[in-house]
């Protein structure tokens, strides 16, 4: 795949007995391939562990936007 390439993301429903010969297709072209979990595996761990604001900053938020006069 070169490097100046536009890429379209698309979705596929493989037979999981085909799974393996469609990802050794996928590789042969340079494509890349993952399932639905790997994917969510991958969005999971590039969240943050830890939020930016406490619980309670929220709600002092929310209640200084709703209850300002």
């Amino acid at each position: 795949m070169t490097g100046n390439a536009t890429l379209q993301g698309v979705y596929v429903n493989v037979p999981v007995a085909d799974w393996s010969l469609f990802k050794e297709l996928v590789r042969k072209f340079g494509w890349q391939a993952e399932t639905r979990d790997e994917l969510l595996d991958r969005f999971v761990g590039s969240r943050p562990t830890e939020p930016k604001l406490s619980d309670e900053e929220i709600m002092d938020e929310v209640k200084a936007v709703r209850y300002a006069k």
